[in-house]
């Protein structure tokens, strides 16, 4: 089973070390210990600064492709759009450029992910320290404000005739949007009972 992995990647000006962040979410996937065919598909938001990184460090990992959108309006799921268009995986999931998978997060997920699913849902974990030994397990629903782009796989709609048209919304709580819209389409999901390893880095005093 091949899993594809979609990274919106920006640079946040208000934020500190975006570029070891970016290389610490990329690493984070190139270190899976999931064996299966997998690929990461980061999608530029008018970043040159991704592109910089992504051609000194990754261009020579075929795992990884990289591709180099306009800037988009803000809060904007366009992004995430593209990366649909260009999966090629039976499974996708989601990381942002500043948070990390734990070694076993692409393989609990295929593990639990069964066929008559289309999607499903899952806890993640907060780092609460710089140095990566404090975490605590966010416990996530399917509602406003709890779920979002770090707790969802779903099947490929190029491979899945109920998501065949699903686009990803523009717009404030677009992570959101994208489970209502979602869990609309007469889909079967599930939550997983044993947690992947996808790992929130939003904390106060930042990581490096």
């Amino acid at each position: 089973m091949k899993i594809s992995v979609i990274m919106a990647s920006w640079f946040n000006p208000n934020r500190q070390n975006m570029d070891k962040k970016l290389i610490r979410a990329i690493k984070s996937f190139i270190n899976q210990s999931y064996k299966g065919e997998k690929e990461l598909i980061i999608v530029s938001d008018g970043c040159l600064k991704t592109k910089e990184i992504y051609e000194t460090h990754f261009k020579d990992n075929k795992e990884i492709i990289y591709f180099h959108s306009q800037k988009q309006p803000m809060y904007s799921g366009g992004i995430r759009s593209i990366g649909l268009k260009i999966a090629t995986g039976d499974i996708i999931c989601y990381l942002d450029n500043d948070d990390v998978f734990g070694k076993e997060h692409l393989q609990t997920i295929v593990d639990q992910f069964t066929d008559d699913v289309d999607w499903v849902y899952y806890n993640d974990f907060m780092v609460l320290n710089k140095e990566f030994t404090k975490f605590y397990t966010r416990w996530v629903d399917p509602r406003w404000a709890s779920i979002g782009t770090s707790s969802i796989a779903h099947k490929n709609p190029k491979k899945c005739e109920k998501l065949k048209d699903i686009e990803w919304f523009t717009g404030y709580g677009h992570d959101f949007l994208y489970v209502l819209k979602l869990a609309s389409l007469g889909t079967k999901f599930k939550k997983l009972q044993k947690n992947p390893q996808y790992i929130v880095c939003h904390y106060r005093d930042g990581d490096f």
